[in-house]
């Protein structure tokens, strides 16, 4: 029969176990999403330029667009979602604008913020973007519906691939294998958005935040690590649909 360890030795044997316990809790995740951009871009802005008069936004704190520096965000969707960090607020309304490559309106969509701080997704509505159209978008914070110059504003264009062959991948692929596909092709809208909604059902998930702050961090999108850790919100905890008077144009 083995003898027990001596106290001394019993006592030396638990703190290493305890200590190494400790250390692999406070050990880095290692990221795991590596996207491969496409050499595109379009004329946009990621952040409000400067604005006169009245500010209902936090000192310090901006509306940004979640897109790459190229301000183009790929998708295969006909109906993605748009993620922004909307920052502190007292603002009035909040509003969407989507445009096609003639500058027409095709959506638009007005929303009450809660005000709170945080990164929310926008969902167009079903049919929205036809298949290799090139669109652009307006996202504005309205301090003032009575002057439309004092908005924070933020732009960017978003195209709907078409790719057969990864859409065939896709339709058999677990959540994180889709999230791989969409990376290895660039098409960050949705890479960005899987992600997003794998965090949402695994809040506590520290692999999937690493992903995240990475992605976000990445070559080409380089946002910094305030940013890339703001806290990933519920759309409807953060924007409540004004009136639900959107139009849409179906392509």
């Amino acid at each position: 029969m083995n003898k027990p360890l001596p106290p001394k030795l019993l006592s030396k044997a638990i703190s290493a176990i305890v200590g190494l316990t400790i250390l692999s809790s406070l050990a880095p995740v290692q990221a795991q999403v590596n996207i491969n951009l496409p050499n595109i871009g379009a004329p946009g802005r990621r952040v409000p330029g400067g604005s006169r008069g009245v500010n209902c936004v936090a000192k310090n704190q901006y509306l940004t667009a979640i897109v790459p520096k190229s301000n183009l965000g790929l998708t295969t969707l006909d109906n993605p979602t748009l993620y922004f960090y909307i920052p502190e607020n007292k603002a009035p309304e909040v509003e969407l604008v989507l445009q096609d490559e003639n500058e027409q309106e095709i959506y638009k969509q007005k929303y009450k913020p809660s005000g709170n701080a945080g990164v929310v997704g926008v969902s167009l509505p079903t049919n929205t973007l036809a298949k290799g159209q090139k669109y652009r978008w307006n996202f504005s914070i309205i301090c003032n519906t009575q002057d439309r110059s004092l908005d924070k504003l933020v732009q960017g264009a978003i195209q709907r691939i078409d790719n057969p062959q990864l859409m065939s991948k896709l339709e058999t692929a677990s959540p994180q294998e889709r999230l791989k596909l969409y990376a290895e092709a660039g098409i960050w809208q949705d890479t960005l958005d899987t992600l997003a909604q794998m965090r949402y059902s695994r809040p506590q998930d520290s692999a999937l935040k690493a992903d995240w702050v990475s992605l976000l961090m990445t070559k080409g999108v380089e946002f910094d690590s305030q940013l890339a850790q703001a806290p990933l919100v519920q759309g409807k905890n953060v924007l409540q649909p004004i009136n639900q008077t959107s139009e849409v144009t179906t392509p």
